[in-house]
């Protein structure tokens, strides 16, 4: 299988993002390589049908983009550098959103980041643009030079991390003044089917995600300062509860962090869609999301 030609400048730029001692790879510690080698998996086996099923996955990304700046912060309006800046989207995914960032900021090159081979393969085979390349790697060990990245974007993809991770990681990887723009989720998302699946007798099916206060306070305690930072729900409906597992499964997003529960038998689902029906409502069955949207920046180095 062949890949898409990278254009010199691209690659040169990628290579300064590179740390000098090592190529770029996922680092994993010994303690979360088994759920992070799941998650990768499910996400790689969803490349082919993500996009038709990311509905939610494009309205949370659109409402993202809001905060992106209008010009990155070390940029001159009158720069006449060729592609001076860098770019980086965490959890690019199949690279649609990457591309839409290469098209805003006709002056930087820009990396997209994935743990999940399948959706870079994906990404590379199905998208092409001069001032685009795709790098595989772990959100919470980036392999990434320090002070390297003007603007750092992520839509949905750092729920699967340690946020505190992600926080140290963003900072060193941004230079002095840029921006981070990101969304995740927070308490209380899949409560619709969590609730649906205690009342079938099953416990641990779907995951935990950390509070907006207690995700604020991890915030707080970085080297960011926080620009914006809001919770907003998203919710979705579905003619049955077939439809609603099948739709997580399309995204990649049904790997269950606790690993447990066991398999779902005929009977298991028999009791969850009558858990679930309780709740329907006109337009079909709820499942929402809690979504926190931020906007951080690295302070600017005083000499």
């Amino acid at each position: 299988m062949s890949s898409i030609p990278v254009h010199n400048e691209v690659a040169g730029s990628l290579a300064d993002l590179r740390p000098a001692s090592s190529a770029i790879s996922v680092t994993t510690d010994q303690a979360n390589a088994r759920v992070k080698q799941r998650i990768a998996e499910n996400f790689s086996r969803a490349a082919d049908s993500y996009d038709q099923a990311a509905i939610l996955q494009k309205r949370v990304a659109a409402r993202t983009m809001l905060g992106l700046p209008g010009r990155l912060s070390s940029e001159q309006p009158r720069s006449k550098a060729l592609h001076s800046h860098r770019i980086l989207d965490l959890g690019t995914g199949t690279g649609l959103h990457t591309l839409t960032l290469a098209e805003r900021y006709d002056n930087a090159v820009v990396i997209g980041m994935d743990l999940a081979m399948g959706m870079l393969q994906f990404a590379r085979h199905n998208t092409s643009h001069p001032r685009v390349d795709w790098c595989s790697g772990d959100i919470e060990s980036m392999p990434l030079q320090s002070g390297a990245v003007d603007l750092i974007y992520s839509s949905l993809a750092i729920q699967w991390c340690n946020f505190e991770q992600v926080l140290g990681e963003v900072s060193r990887v941004l230079k002095p003044g840029g921006t981070f723009v990101f969304s995740t989720l927070a308490e209380g998302s899949l409560a619709e089917l969590d609730n649906a699946w205690c009342l079938a007798g099953e416990n641990n099916r779907v995951n935990r995600f950390d509070s907006f206060d207690t995700q604020k306070q991890r915030l707080n305690a970085s080297d960011l300062v926080r620009q914006a930072f809001s919770l907003k729900p998203e919710t979705l409906f579905y003619p049955d509860v077939i439809s609603l597992l099948r739709s997580l499964k399309a995204l990649g997003v049904n790997t269950v962090l606790a690993d447990k529960g066991g398999l779902v038998t005929r009977r298991k689902l028999e009791a969850l869609q009558q858990a679930y029906e309780q709740i329907r409502q006109p337009e079909g069955l709820p499942l929402t999301y809690q979504v926190l949207y931020g906007v951080l920046q690295k302070p600017v180095c005083e000499e």
